[in-house]
């Protein structure tokens, strides 16, 4: 009963216009009660936004009591247009340091902003036409110095490990990088070319430290892991993180050997929804039912004990499993890795005692800020990643990605997302150059999908956050970044 009515409630989750206009109500109540704090934030956590404003959990308490006032006066939201030096002087003037850096790198005759009772914010996406369109739960939740999270629901269910992730992110780039939101992104154009280069490296050395921290924690556990799960949503550079990682174990003297899931979907014939009218196009390949998970389990138990099984061979052409298999044994000093959708749900590794497991949730938790209280969007993130993956390798143009998209989400919350915080290590695999770099590959598909296309609206929503940015070329990308397997040009290539 409890399954079905959380089931409910992420069905009925509110559009994007519901939450891009709360959070648009935040930053409002935000300069009205607290005219001298600075807000930042907006990065996604569940079902919430983690904001940072330097107040108490008192003072929270009238945060939220001005954010519903504002929805009871149900006061008019237009989009106007205003002179750009006009627009400039009132972000500089009202604590809006982000979008002000963002106009300066992005100078236009006039600039777009959405309009509530005098105040101004920067026109990022649709909005509510009126602050009394927002209906339903809402949420205010202290996190500590002087952070909080604004849930949309009627319960919201804290994720520690994404959150940590972003804040460790977003002091790195504060302390390290330099690079906080787009506007000072862009302004390292105005700067020598070696400064991107810069940036470019200080990012990909991070996520090498973090390869070699992963891999000094599994050796600590002085043999003891036998397996290691890797798990994320689409296009959160799996497979390269899972040959580096296996790189850097070998160099802590493990050797680490792969085993492919995919592997273990079972036969057509005994596929549920096959069963039921003999037609392939019902069988569902990210959902956990198509696949062998007892025999999956069975392998892997009888693998970190030494014993030899044989992995099947699976055809997605006939949707058969073809021959006897193959041999497949771990020997004492290796690793088994799996790597893919399901990874980190435990009926795969039942029986595998805790210390024998070693488990990562990967996935672009970017910390960079478009404006002052929006951040750039992890789903829109991947989403764009794989755009520029499929478009260069797998033959799908912009408008085929978008169509197949509501359906990999689907899959993640249902299959991934329930799973992400009872990990091991959060990899966050984001990097603050990136999006410069996929903007010249996806922007000119994006620019083709048409108006009567049923995802015409989120096309627009991506190419207004690439409008924002400069184009960076790729030339200073490292071959073994994880950025080359959606741009190809990679060590680790498997296109």
């Amino acid at each position: 009963m409890a399954e079905a009515k959380e089931k409910r409630q992420k069905l009925e989750a509110p559009p994007p216009e519901h939450r891009r206009t709360l959070r648009f109500l935040v930053s409002l109540a935000a300069q009205a009660v607290f005219p001298d704090c600075t807000l930042s934030g907006g990065h996604a956590v569940g079902e919430g936004y983690i904001f940072s404003l330097g107040i108490t959990q008192e003072q929270l308490a009238e945060l939220e009591a001005a954010v519903r006032a504002l929805i009871a006066r149900d006061l008019s939201i237009t989009p106007k247009d205003y002179p750009f030096e006009k627009a400039l002087n009132y972000f500089e003037s009202n604590r809006q340091p982000q979008a002000a850096l963002l106009l300066r790198s992005r100078v236009t005759k006039t600039v777009r902003v959405h309009e509530c009772e005098g105040q101004m914010r920067l026109y990022a996406t649709d909005l509510y036409p009126s602050t009394g369109s927002v209906t339903g739960p809402l949420g205010f939740h202290f996190i500590g110095n002087g952070n909080f999270v604004m849930s949309h629901t009627a319960s919201f269910k804290s994720q520690p490990a994404i959150m940590q992730s972003i804040r460790e992110h977003s002091t790195w780039n504060q302390n390290s990088s330099g690079v906080t939101s787009f506007g000072q992104l862009n302004g390292l154009q105005h700067l020598p070319h070696n400064t991107r280069r810069k940036l470019i490296l200080e990012c990909e050395f991070r996520q090498e430290q973090k390869l070699c921290d992963i891999a000094s924690r599994i050796a600590a556990r002085h043999g003891k892991v036998r397996v290691l799960c890797i798990a994320g949503p689409t296009s959160s550079g799996k497979t390269t993180f899972a040959n580096k990682l296996a790189i850097y174990l070998k160099n802590f003297g493990y050797e680490a050997r792969p085993l492919s899931v995919d592997h273990y979907y079972l036969e057509l014939p005994d596929q549920p929804k096959f069963k039921i009218r003999n037609n392939r196009a019902d069988v569902n390949y990210d959902h956990i039912e198509a696949m062998d998970v007892p025999l999956a389990n069975a392998h892997i138990v009888a693998l970190t004990r030494g014993e030899t099984v044989m992995t099947p061979q699976y055809s997605f052409k006939s949707g058969l499993r073809e021959g006897a298999g193959h041999s497949f044994t771990l020997p004492d000093n290796h690793i088994l890795i799996i790597e893919g959708i399901h990874a980190l749900n435990p009926a795969y590794t039942q029986g595998v005692a805790a210390e024998a497991l070693f488990k990562v949730y990967i996935s672009p938790l970017s910390a960079l800020q478009v404006d002052d209280f929006n951040a750039v969007k992890t789903t829109n993130h991947r989403l764009i990643r794989r755009m520029c993956r499929d478009f260069l390798f797998r033959g799908y143009s912009v408008s085929q990605t978008l169509a197949a998209w509501a359906k990999v989400r689907a899959g993640e919350h249902s299959f991934i997302f329930p799973h992400q915080n009872d990990c091991d290590y959060v990899m966050n695999s984001a990097m603050e150059y990136e999006l410069c770099v996929l903007k010249t590959y996806v922007e000119p598909g994006l620019s083709k999908v048409l108006p009567s296309e049923p995802n015409f609206e989120l096309a627009q929503e991506l190419l207004l956050t690439l409008k924002y940015l400069d184009c960076w070329d790729d030339r200073n990308v490292p071959s073994t970044s994880i950025l080359r397997e959606f741009i190809g040009n990679g060590v680790f290539d498997e296109h």
